[in-house]
């Protein structure tokens, strides 16, 4: 356990300068921070103050009149050793510390949680006992952590425990852009032919492709903007064409994994949502008599030539000939670098919404007798259009699954601080018990089991009142089944 303590003061301590104290005195009230993404119920008196740093959210509840503090750090984050992760987040999460000295740290789940107890310095105000509890999981860290000058720290845990476990973020409130958002200008481009025109910013660059098709790329990161289409051969043609690739028919969250992958524009893609738009195969199909139609949107991270994880939206078509020798693949792509795929929602929607047709280029391939492919066109990029409020939605449904997440983050952070266990009987179809620090309740009949064979410490999970072993609340698929609704 002691190298253990000793690397974590390393890495908790490095880099930090004091932060002077925050001010801080004692019937209870209901605060709402600054940027409404915290409630905290607080001892009249104390003070709430949320700041935000990238995609994290901080809180502080500090009592004026001793010095002690409470401190909450919420943190969308992206793959990495959980050490790692937690530490970066204490540092820039957190307020800042000094000489911190651990006595003991505690550490399950390969590292996802941690418990600390130990001291440290920060300002005039001499040094503090603290507590802290650390969890990574599902794309989110916290950190929780109570402080009192040396000596008083015994008397003001419970108090502290008790603001702290009624912490509770506010919904939707982590939709909030983070600080380093820039809203990017856009200004209009056309492609060379006359066929369409979209917006871009200023400095993206654009390969041209000709009718109504163009890559635009971000000079200097993994960024792009795509429309175009993919030419297929089927094995059953029997024949190859350089460029062209070979493959049966796919549906088009596939058929574009194909074309990234054999192409070398991007590996290790990995979807994580694939939406059927089976009202646009019908209105599609209408017109579109050659074949079968089958429409997608999805979103999926993958790994750029660069090297970068990049994230991605793509609305496409697929379009099958009843020949089964050829078929051939539309789509309209938006893609960066994945940690910025929140902040820029709001820009690559602007961008793809954008996109249009130029009705003279239109016209003279009615003349010429395409008229079909105009129409599909038509009606794919008004689908588009139609479809913001959709695109929204997909995002937004992206956050709120974030949200989630973090519901139940929370849930075994202030079942951690509290020391509660909820235990689900199947003798008695699912009947909750809950453990706590003085014995265990069935949450249905309301029947209470006191002692020390019933409390949190001591209680291993056998039913009271029948021969069973019930099973612990310990993952988030029991959480959202039996406690969040």
């Amino acid at each position: 356990m002691r190298p253990f303590c000793c690397l974590l003061s390393v890495l908790l301590t490095a880099g930090m300068t004091p932060k002077p104290s925050y001010s801080q005195s004692p019937a209870m009230k209901k605060i709402v921070t600054n940027q409404a993404t915290f409630v905290v119920y607080a001892p009249e008196g104390w003070e709430a103050a949320e700041h935000s740093h990238g995609t994290c959210r901080t809180l502080t509840i500090a009592d004026p009149a001793n010095g002690a503090e409470a401190s909450l750090a919420h943190a969308v984050v992206t793959e990495g050793e959980p050490i790692d992760v937690l530490t970066s987040l204490w540092k820039t999460g957190l307020p800042q510390v000094n000489h911190v000295q651990l006595r003991e740290a505690y550490t399950s789940d390969e590292g996802r949680r941690i418990v600390l107890d130990g001291s440290y310095e920060r300002g005039p105000g001499g040094r503090k006992t603290f507590r802290a509890w650390l969890c990574k999981g599902d794309g989110v860290a916290t950190i929780s952590r109570i402080d009192a000058p040396d000596g008083e720290f015994e008397n003001q845990k419970q108090q502290l425990l008790t603001v702290l476990s009624n912490v509770r973020i506010t919904k939707g409130s982590m939709l909030i852009r983070s600080d380093t958002a820039v809203e990017e200008p856009l200004s209009e481009h056309r492609l060379a032919d006359g066929s369409a025109r979209f917006l871009l910013p200023q400095q993206w660059e654009v390969k041209d492709f000709g009718t109504c098709s163009f890559v635009a790329t971000a000079p200097s990161e993994a960024s792009c903007f795509i429309v175009g289409k993919v030419q297929f051969l089927t094995p059953a043609l029997g024949v190859r064409a350089p460029g062209v690739p070979v493959s049966e028919y796919l549906p088009p969250h596939k058929a574009l994994q194909l074309v990234a992958t054999q192409g070398g524009l991007a590996r290790d893609v990995r979807f994580l949502e694939v939406i059927p738009r089976t009202d646009i195969n019908q209105q599609i199909g209408a017109v579109f008599t050659a074949g079968t139609v089958q429409a997608e949107e999805f979103v999926y991270t993958a790994t750029s030539p660069a090297g970068v994880r990049t994230k991605g939206y793509t609305f496409s078509i697929s379009f099958r000939s009843r020949w089964d020798l050829e078929w051939q693949l539309w789509h309209m792509t938006v893609s960066v670098p994945e940690e910025q795929f929140a902040d820029r929602a709001p820009m690559l929607a602007r961008m793809m919404l954008s996109y249009r047709i130029n009705d003279d280029f239109a016209a003279r391939y009615i003349a010429d007798g395409i008229a079909r492919l105009r129409v599909l066109q038509r009606q794919t990029s008004e689908l588009v259009a139609r479809n913001a409020s959709e695109i929204h939605s997909m995002m937004q449904a992206a956050y709120e699954e974030r949200q989630r997440s973090w519901d139940y983050i929370d849930y075994q952070r202030t079942s951690y601080i509290r020391g509660q266990q909820d235990w689900i009987s199947a003798l008695e179809g699912g009947r909750i018990y809950h453990t706590d620090s003085w014995g265990t309740l069935n949450t249905d009949t309301g029947a209470y089991y006191e002692g020390t064979a019933y409390d949190y410490v001591h209680f291993d999970g056998e039913n009271p009142r029948y021969h069973e072993m019930m099973t612990p609340v310990d993952s988030r698929a029991l959480w959202e089944r039996y406690i969040r609704n």
